[in-house]
């Protein structure tokens, strides 16, 4: 516990207002002694009756870079109380608004992180300096609780005439054959944008989408990738690997994939594909096993000599040629 500008302020007026007492003798000077000495104390007992304020952060959910989600701080404090909040955050999360001058109590204070590169990044530490009625005295409490946010890489839309080639790989073809039509239901994130039934859509209150369901689909086959890339192209290689495997499961096609930090089994489907931007939102430079990449449908590879490149069927192509001819880039590729 610790004195403010103003708690000190206080303090001296009381040593010189007792000096001059002590020195002439004047009666009157008590009126300003009494009441700086009931502020003080009670400034000091609130502080020590307030004590240490329970602190819950509620974490955002995973997002890509350029996303913005809301933080949330719950605090469980025995009554309403004058604190400053200060909530750290890494360069890697643009905060705005984490620093509080205000009252906590039963209310929750949220502000906003802009998720801008990708990792699993921490926020935190959190500070809390608590402060009585008069803002005579503080006391801070620090919480080393750090809670882990995760970012995935860019993923770019496959537009240029070169995503066609996905189509002829050897166990992927894209025949979009359905079984009997079950049911609309409302969408969940992962879904594929090729089964929102707009018509539907449309018609509901809020901007909420449906998809189709079906009892059942046709097995369209499945292809493997394999990810690698030399130091310092890691964030370029998990942005090609995590485009093209999404488009391939957005179009119903199951994927397995090899990284440096792990390997996936094939499948398909929602959960795959947060499965996989997981795994690629910690992905960084290195090789995967060599019977993997032997077996590989598409072999991406980033580096300083390639650039990024992706291999499929004995062709090799840049990965630019899949996204249009001006893609944009973590990075700017020079000859």
């Amino acid at each position: 516990m610790r004195l403010t500008r103003r708690g000190i302020g206080a303090v001296v007026l009381l040593v010189v207002t007792i000096a001059m007492a002590v020195q002439f003798g004047s009666r009157q000077l008590g009126a300003i002694v009494i009441p700086v000495v009931v502020a003080c104390l009670g400034a000091v007992i609130q502080i020590a009756l307030t004590g240490r304020p329970a602190v819950e952060r509620v974490v955002p959910d995973a997002g890509h870079i350029g996303e913005t989600r809301p933080v949330r701080l719950r605090f469980d404090v025995s009554s309403p109380v004058a604190a400053r909040v200060v909530d750290e955050n890494p360069a890697a999360i643009g905060a705005t608004g984490n620093v509080f001058d205000t009252t906590i109590g039963d209310d929750i204070l949220e502000y906003d992180v802009e998720y801008l590169a990708r990792g699993e990044h921490e926020l935190g530490p959190l500070t809390v300096t608590v402060t009585d009625v008069l803002a005579l005295a503080e006391r801070t409490y620090t919480y080393s609780m750090y809670d882990s946010v995760l970012v995935y890489p860019r993923v770019y839309t496959l537009t240029g005439a070169t995503r066609h080639d996905l189509n002829l790989l050897p166990e992927g073809g894209f025949d979009h054959n359905r079984e009997e039509f079950d049911r609309l239901r409302e969408y969940d994130r992962g879904d594929s944008l090729r089964d929102v039934h707009w018509k539907s859509s449309a018609k509901r209150p809020t901007d909420d989408l449906v998809v189709k369901e079906f009892l059942a689909e046709t097995d369209l086959g499945d292809v493997r990738i394999a990810a690698e890339a030399a130091d310092g192209w890691d964030d370029d290689m998990a942005e090609a690997a995590a485009s093209i495997a999404l488009y391939l499961l957005d179009n119903g096609i199951a994927v397995g994939i090899a990284t440096p930090n792990g390997e996936l089994e094939v499948a398909a489907g929602a959960d795959q594909r947060e499965r996989l931007l997981s795994l690629l939102a910690t992905v960084g430079p290195g090789q995967v096993p060599e019977h993997y990449r032997e077996k590989a449908d598409i072999h991406i590879t980033a580096s300083e000599g390639t650039a990024v490149s992706v291999r499929m069927q004995d062709n090799e192509v840049p990965f630019e040629q899949f996204v249009s001819d001006d893609v944009p880039s973590s990075r700017e590729v020079t000859a």
